[in-house]
């Protein structure tokens, strides 16, 4: 294997680590929907102002990375669908029943719903190494979380965030078999697509969202922690394959719990 797809997935997820605990303060004053809205509408924008800039530097260049296709299409809409509105909307919902410290280590079990996805769906090969790796893991997140002095422990929270954590395994093989073409291009759909429906959903329940400041601390985390973080993902996805990024991408609930 080439150095470079866990350079990509390191730096993937060390920027969706932070997103989690920040995420957690910023819930408290923005409505859940509104909020993984903002993130993706976030994700679009910047990546936007990149391509913009990509563009000039390109100009006259013929290192062109390839398009999506009309035959990408039904991958990417299944992407959008499970990990850019239903995950992302579960999470910020079970963020406000959980602490932000539990629900950073919950996300280890997309690692492992990425890995199982891949394996019993997508006939992915995954070692023996690889397997235990994600359970050790995977236990050792949950024993963490299990706070025995902190009163009556409702299932909601963890639920709502295992039911995101299944959606972003979805996502994850889904995208893995588009992410030879520009992780860019891949990353601008997603946010616009997922964003417009998350911000159009909150209208739509009249959900009331104040302008103020945290509206572009929310667009900037989401610039970085969905917006550039995805970019590397599926470069990592690309060279990795969906198990053995999901088995890297394992330790970004680490980060977020520090």
């Amino acid at each position: 294997m080439y150095k470079r797809p866990f350079l990509f997935i390191t730096i993937s997820a060390s920027l969706f680590g932070i997103s989690t605990p920040l995420a957690k303060l910023l819930v408290k004053n923005i409505p859940p929907v509104a909020l993984a809205g903002l993130f993706y509408l976030g994700a679009f924008v910047g990546l936007t102002l990149y391509s913009m800039g990509r563009k000039k530097r390109m100009a006259g260049s013929y290192n062109k990375v390839a398009s999506l296709e009309k035959k990408d299409l039904p991958w990417l809409t299944g992407a959008i669908l499970a990990g850019g509105i239903i995950g992302p909307i579960s999470m910020m919902m079970g963020l406000t029943l959980v602490s932000g410290f539990s629900a950073s280590l919950l996300l280890n079990l997309e690692g492992l719903a990425t890995t199982i996805i891949a394996v019993f769906i997508f006939k992915e090969n995954a070692g023996k190494r690889l397997w235990l790796a994600l359970v050790c893991m995977t236990i050792a997140g949950l024993f963490l979380t299990w706070d025995l002095g902190g009163g009556k422990f409702s299932p909601v929270g963890p639920l709502l965030i295992l039911f995101a954590m299944v959606c972003w395994g979805i996502d994850n093989n889904l995208t893995r078999n588009i992410s030879d073409k520009d992780p860019i291009q891949i990353a601008r759909i997603k946010g616009f697509v997922a964003g417009t429906i998350s911000l159009s959903l909150a209208l739509i329940l009249g959900i009331k969202i104040l302008l103020d400041f945290k509206i572009a601390f929310a667009l900037l985390l989401g610039a970085l922690s969905y917006g550039i973080s995805l970019v590397f993902f599926i470069k990592a996805l690309e060279g990795l394959g969906s198990s053995r990024t999901g088995a890297f991408f394992i330790f970004d609930p680490f980060i977020g719990a520090m």
